[in-house]
């Protein structure tokens, strides 16, 4: 038994420890073959702390949904920090779920406090996401944008949370369309981390980390002073 591949994960199924080897900075299956991508998730924390010293500026009945999506931003980075030293099948999936569930909770709150959406939309709007977004992590070669096919429906979601609220002439539309871009240049870093590597021998995959834990903050930062309906009323659900 390795903390690469414990006994309960190997008899389960073994393929789940297959070695993953997607980054530039990894040449080697050592647990610190990835140092600069594995201590650069700190990022995810010091945006959650930062989070978290503010919450309490959001409206009282939306501070639990704010600590839940605070927690998921800590997660975040927890299970990044273990996929980039332990770099198995099963250990990427420890990094994927966390990234999937903040999602999952931030579309919710948005449909909730920005839009006002019924529950049944909003369900039907989680159900759909989630299956593609998981169909594609499975299925997908990370041969395809290096692992990043996973992300084309997050970034469908933000650029429509963008421009819905634009339209609808929403205060929160400004802060969200520079939470987008920063996502976009986010995604740009860790797209570059193959192509990049002969002459950047670290790759740029840390700063996907960097960008994207700003992206989260952004976005919860967004949630925590403009999070109430559009109608001005109780949010449905």
């Amino acid at each position: 038994m390795t903390l690469a591949c414990p006994a309960l994960i190997s008899s389960f199924d073994l393929a789940l420890c297959r070695p993953v080897d997607i980054y530039c900075e990894r040449t080697s299956t050592a647990l610190d073959a990835e140092l600069v991508n594995a201590f650069t998730n700190a990022a995810f924390l010091v945006a959650a702390w930062a989070a978290w010293h503010m919450h309490r500026q959001a409206p009282p009945r939306a501070i639990r949904a704010i600590r839940v999506l605070i927690f998921l931003m800590a997660l975040t980075g927890l299970g990044s920090f273990l996929f980039h030293t332990v770099a198995t099948r099963w250990a990427e999936w420890g990094d994927v779920i966390p990234i999937v569930a903040f999602m999952l909770a931030y579309m919710w709150f948005a449909m909730t406090w920005l839009f006002g959406l019924a529950i049944v939309t909003k369900l039907l709007v989680i159900v759909g996401f989630s299956i593609v977004t998981l169909w594609l992590e499975a299925q997908v070669p990370s041969t395809v944008l290096w692992g990043g096919a996973f992300y084309l429906p997050t970034v469908l979601v933000a650029v429509t949370v963008a421009a819905a609220l634009q339209r609808m002439g929403h205060p929160a539309a400004r802060a969200m369309a520079v939470a987008v871009s920063t996502f976009f240049l986010a995604f740009a870093m860790r797209s570059l981390d193959s192509p990049l590597c002969a002459t950047v021998p670290t790759g740029t995959h840390f700063l996907w980390h960097l960008l994207n834990a700003l992206f989260v903050y952004l976005l919860v930062r967004l949630a925590i002073l403009h999070g109430s309906d559009p109608a001005g009323q109780p949010a449905r659900g």
